[in-house]
């Protein structure tokens, strides 16, 4: 009898996460999500991140996220998508910066397709990191 009851109990778990996972899709809008690395230049050899981007029929989100700059630490850089500047975020005491922005909460996010590159430079214009998508 308990065999039988705890078999049932699988049955019905399984056919909960069969119905609510198709839920969940389509709740996302069948979106899509890339990521890249983004690479350190030559006078920024340390330098790594990485870009992600989200894409679905109602928004689009973009996030940029560099470490490993500490020689940059208190300093504003400049964030370019297909050669126009996006942000200027300041680099942390611990040599890093974070950019997250969406089209949900009105931000300005830019349109990225797969030939998209992301590069991040010093307001004198020196390239820390870069990566395409």
């Amino acid at each position: 009898m308990r065999r039988t009851s705890l078999i049932s109990a699988l049955i019905g778990c399984f056919a909960l996460m069969a119905v609510i996972a198709p839920m969940a899709a389509a709740r996302d809008g069948g979106g899509t999500t890339r990521t890249i690395g983004l690479h350190g230049s030559v006078s920024f050899p340390n330098a790594t991140g990485h870009a992600t981007s989200k894409t679905s029929a109602e928004e689009r989100e973009l996030e940029v996220e560099v470490q490993h700059v500490r020689a940059l630490a208190g300093k504003r850089v400049n964030v370019f998508v297909n050669g126009i500047k996006w942000t200027s975020p300041r680099v942390s005491s611990l040599g890093a910066f974070n950019v997250q922005r969406s089209t949900e909460r009105g931000q300005r996010v830019p349109h990225i397709t797969n030939s998209s590159t992301v590069r991040v430079r010093t307001l004198g214009g020196t390239l820390i990191a870069s990566g395409s998508f």
